[in-house]
């Protein structure tokens, strides 16, 4: 029996959310798991659940946090004294920090995944909680090498830390949603959160300039967040209303809607780690991926191992060199169109589900 200890689980939307609800379903095809994960929506919460009910057992927890990590590690404890426990596997370290010492005097195996944000801490008594706790862990699986870097500051043990790149889903063989008119040559996607350290504003200020090249040129926003109304307020300042197009949260089938009327990925990622937030890898250049679609990205980060230079996409040095990237990809289609079927490639070979969630597999066996 496999258990998974997460804070991060569908119903909710996210990186991590992905990540560890496809090993969840890798592992539970040959295997019994368990998943102890925080509720977020009692409905949406229930039709994952009940999806996959064949697959995996989900047990929720909600309520304030306190309570929930401590009723949460007390059915842990039990599943534990039933001695059918192989591994116990962690979203974050913070899933780790109140059954860690537990779980080693019981001789329970642990594997933590480490994503980027959730290691990056500006009080001292934070950063000891962290290398504290992953310090005691048997794996720590982290998702890129700039992730790795971060781990290896915080313990001593180097070889525990193992380098996974997550899956992206693959979305072509569902069925598109058409929700939304796209018109325009050439179209702009950005898919991700309305955060300030995603690039949008910088993507709206240089359309004003690139619109004068490509007056056709269309910028489909996918996401929600706290900078939207910021964002169209900048796009109603530069008269942009009938080239810059809001979608809101979209989901897989709107997704695939998308990945299939537009030209070229963007999200010119802000540097804030000293803010806290990082930009660890980049799922959502791999899934637009899947579908031919090349990307411009920061040197941000991960990033730059979601996204090759020259090769399946462009890396920018800074948002000042965004302006000069997109216009070297759009006046050169037979680039684009070379970089989109080398990230295509890329993805089928390297990020399909079945791919990496063997090489876990394949972790945890050894």
């Amino acid at each position: 029996m496999y258990i998974i200890l997460t804070q991060c689980f569908p119903s909710r939307v996210g990186g991590i959310e992905s990540v560890v609800s496809n090993l969840a379903l890798s592992l539970g095809k040959k295997n019994k798991v368990i998943i102890l994960a925080d509720r977020h929506h009692i409905f949406y919460d229930a039709i994952f659940d009940n999806k996959h009910k064949d697959n995996i057992v989900v047990r929720r927890f909600g309520g304030l946090k306190f309570f929930r990590r401590r009723r949460k590690i007390k059915e842990l404890k039990l599943l534990i004294k039933s001695n059918q426990a192989k591994l116990v596997i962690a979203d974050t370290w913070k899933s780790l920090e109140l059954c860690i010492d537990y779980l080693i005097t019981n001789n329970i195996p642990t594997m933590c995944l480490a994503h980027g944000n959730e290691l990056l801490f500006t009080k001292e008594y934070k950063k000891d909680r962290i290398a504290s706790t992953l310090a005691k862990v048997s794996t720590i699986v982290a998702n890129s090498n700039y992730t790795r870097e971060l781990v290896k500051k915080l313990i001593q043990d180097k070889d525990q830390i193992k380098v996974i790149y997550p899956g992206a889903n693959d979305l072509r063989s569902i069925q598109a949603e058409n929700f939304i008119t796209i018109e325009g040559d050439p179209v702009l996607l950005t898919l991700a959160r309305l955060d300030k350290r995603k690039g949008h504003a910088k993507i709206i200020e240089v359309l004003k300039k690139l619109i004068l090249k490509f007056p056709k040129i269309n910028y489909f926003i996918a996401g929600e967040g706290s900078e939207k109304s910021n964002l169209q307020k900048l796009v109603s300042v530069h008269n942009l209303e009938k080239s810059v197009h809001f979608t809101g949260i979209v989901n897989d089938r709107q997704k695939k809607f998308l990945f299939e009327n537009v030209d070229l990925m963007i999200m010119p990622t802000l540097d804030e780690s000293d803010n806290r937030s990082i930009e660890g890898f980049g799922i959502s250049y791999l899934e637009a991926s899947f579908f031919g679609i090349p990307s411009i990205a920061s040197n941000v980060g991960g990033t730059p191992e979601a996204v090759q230079h020259d090769k399946t996409g462009l890396i920018i040095s800074d948002q000042e060199d965004l302006y000069y990237a997109l216009n070297k990809l759009l006046s050169n289609k037979e680039k684009l169109n070379q970089l989109g079927k080398n990230a295509k490639k890329r993805a089928i070979e390297e990020f399909t589900w079945e791919i990496v969630s063997s090489k876990y597999l394949s972790l945890i066996k050894n």
